[in-house]
C-alpha cells in the first residue's frame, strides 16, 4: 500500500465519519429535547438555566428550533470536511477547492461560536418566559471553550491563507 492508498483509506472512513454526523445532528438534538420533556434531570442541567415543573411544553419545542441554529452552523461545517476528505480521497491537496473548504471551515467555526452564544441568550429567555415578571432570566455566558473555538476559527482561516499561498507557489 502506498502513501495515496493510506490517504484514500483514511479520508473514506473520515468521511463516512462526517457524513454520518451530519446525518445524525438534528435527530440527536431532537431526542435530547425530548428526553428533556420528559423530565431528564442530567441532560436538562446542561441547559443556561434551571427547568421548573411548570416549563410549558411549547417552550421546549421553541428551544429545540433555537438550538437548531448552532446546529445547522456545525452540519454545515461537517458538510466542509466532508467536501474536504473528498478532495484529499481523490489525492487533491493543494487545490482552490482545498483552500475554499479551509476558508469555509474557518468562517463556520466562528459562525457557530457566534451562534451558540445568541441561542443560549435566547435559549434563556424562551425557558423563563412562562415565570412572572422579575423572574425571567436572560443568561450570557463566554467560558474559556468559546475562547478556544473562536482560536480555531481564526486559525483554520489563517491555515487557509497559508494553503493558498502553497497552491500559489507549487502552481509557480
Amino acid at each position: 500500500m502506498d502513501i495515496q492508498d493510506g490517504l484514500t483509506i483514511s479520508s473514506c472512513k473520515l468521511r463516512a465519519v462526517y457524513m454520518g454526523l451530519l446525518v445524525m445532528s438534528p435527530i440527536l438534538l431532537g431526542i435530547y429535547w425530548v428526553m428533556v420533556g420528559l423530565g431528564n434531570a442530567e441532560l436538562a442541567s446542561h441547559l443556561p438555566v434551571t427547568l421548573d415543573a411548570e416549563t410549558p411544553t411549547i417552550s421546549l419545542v421553541a428551544g429545540y428550533f433555537i438550538s437548531l441554529i448552532p446546529t445547522g452552523v456545525l452540519m454545515y461545517a461537517l458538510y466542509q470536511l466532508y467536501k474536504l476528505f473528498t478532495l484529499y480521497g481523490k489525492g487533491v491537496l493543494l487545490d482552490l477547492q482545498n483552500v475554499a473548504c479551509y476558508k469555509s471551515l474557518g468562517k463556520a467555526i466562528l459562525y457557530y461560536e457566534l451562534a451558540a452564544f445568541l441561542s443560549e441568550v435566547a435559549l434563556g429567555i424562551i425557558l423563563t418566559l412562562h415565570r412572572g415578571e422579575g423572574n425571567r432570566l436572560l443568561v450570557i455566558n463566554l467560558s474559556g471553550s468559546d475562547l478556544f473555538i473562536i482560536v480555531t476559527g481564526v486559525t483554520m482561516l489563517s491555515l487557509a491563507k497559508v494553503m493558498e499561498t502553497a497552491r500559489q507557489m507549487v502552481k509557480a
